[in-house]
């Protein structure tokens, strides 16, 4: 278990100060990162308007617009390759002793940190915004909730499985011999997104469905703490078997990690 407490490696001083550290680190050292996340909120939010606008009544739909903005950034390589973008650290820590699901989870937790709050200000807006919204507020919460923790499961194993290191445009233009994998580490992401996300949900909602009867609309609390339960049990199932490759294939996760040096 590494004591090393430096910049080099991911400290090991407590679940509150480690969580605080990564959060310091992800805004003093991973800027770049934070500028993409707010860049891609940036672009996700007008397609989003321009994807779920009704003409009928010239408004947006506001029930899923949050979570389709939190989707829009996380099927993106700044939540599948949180070790890759981080790539120095975390190959040092690894190399220490550190785990890869702690690792991943304190990412994870720098990502809610920035992602978090715009997503519930989407939600809390559209809600004051436009009459006869839907679902109240605390309801649209928990379920945008949800959604960011199932996303956070799907970005924590294909972190370990496809990192890469950004190199910026012309970095990746002289690296020519990368191109292969680097267009896979951004495509599968979004083939995950459109292909097995829907199907993911459907155990939560047979379950759902079984215990209150199909009535969506008189169980909305139920529903949406179903919803949170699967996330929550996603993100682990995530960390857990990103944990199990980085343990199984430790050798080829750091090899993965010093590429493109």
């Amino acid at each position: 278990m590494p004591t090393d407490t430096g910049p080099g490696l991911e400290p090991r001083l407590g679940l509150v100060r480690d969580v605080a550290d990564e959060i310091r680190w992800t805004f003093t050292r991973r800027l770049g990162w934070v500028f993409q996340i707010l860049l891609n909120l940036a672009i996700g939010i007008p397609v989003v308007v321009a994807t779920t606008w009704n003409a009928h009544t010239d408004e947006v739909r506001v029930s899923g617009f949050a979570t389709s903005v939190a989707g829009w950034v996380l099927a993106s390589a700044l939540n599948t390759n949180q070790l890759g973008f981080d790539a120095d650290r975390a190959a040092a820590s690894l190399r220490a002793g550190d785990t890869a699901w702690r690792i991943l989870f304190l990412k994870n937790l720098a990502v809610l940190v920035v992602l978090a709050p715009v997503v519930f200000a989407i939600s809390i807006v559209l809600r004051l915004a436009v009459p006869h919204a839907p679902d109240p507020i605390p309801v649209a919460l928990v379920r945008d909730l949800a959604d960011l923790t199932v996303w956070l499961g799907f970005g924590s194993l294909l972190s370990v499985l496809l990192p890469f290191r950004p190199l910026g445009v012309r970095g990746r233009w002289a690296a020519r011999s990368t191109w292969p994998r680097f267009g896979l580490c951004l495509a599968l992401p979004y083939a995950v997104y459109y292909a097995l996300l829907r199907l993911w949900h459907l155990p939560e909602l047979t379950v759902a469905d079984h215990l209150f009867h199909r009535h969506v609309h008189r169980h909305p609390w139920d529903y949406s703490l179903a919803a949170l339960a699967w996330g929550l049990v996603t993100w682990g199932l995530g960390l857990v078997l990103a944990e199990w490759y980085g343990r199984r294939c430790a050798s080829r996760l750091e090899h993965d990690l010093d590429l493109e040096r």
